[in-house]
């Protein structure tokens, strides 16, 4: 797989989201594929358990990949994402790790934080009150 096929993938299942096409979204997956949220958040096994969690995606949800990298030789990669609903201020911000076995997704493991629904302005550096900077790190 080459990065610009790993990017279709992840388009195609941005658009299975988006339009709430479940039959679309599971043909991203291998058949036993491992959809996770780690630590100890989420974890669905199997098209029997991503079927029904996928199908309920109301209509609205919107999902979009920004950055997408892979190994090729590890057949691993990831892509930056915002997932929410349209017309919301604040949606989920994060990164897929993907395993990859026959073009398809074998292993899913997402990591997200919740921020503003504009991509740009959740990765902007100016106009924050950061938690975390050198002038109050011990």
């Amino acid at each position: 797989m080459t990065v610009a096929e790993l990017t279709t993938l992840l388009e195609r299942l941005a658009t299975a989201w988006s339009t709430q096409d479940t039959g679309l979204a599971l043909s991203c997956f291998t058949e036993d594929a491992v959809y996770m949220e780690p630590p100890d958040i989420q974890i669905y096994v199997g098209h029997e358990q991503l079927r029904p969690y996928f199908a309920a995606l109301p209509p609205g949800t919107v999902m979009e990949f920004h950055n997408v990298m892979l190994d090729a030789a590890e057949r691993v990669g990831a892509g930056e994402y915002t997932f929410g609903s349209a017309g919301k201020p604040v949606a989920d911000h994060g990164v897929a790790v993907v395993e990859l076995e026959n073009d398809r997704i074998a292993r899913w493991r997402e990591y997200q934080r919740k921020g503003t629904a504009v991509f740009a302005d959740f990765v902007a550096r100016d106009g924050k009150s950061w938690q975390w900077h050198i002038g109050n790190y011990p």
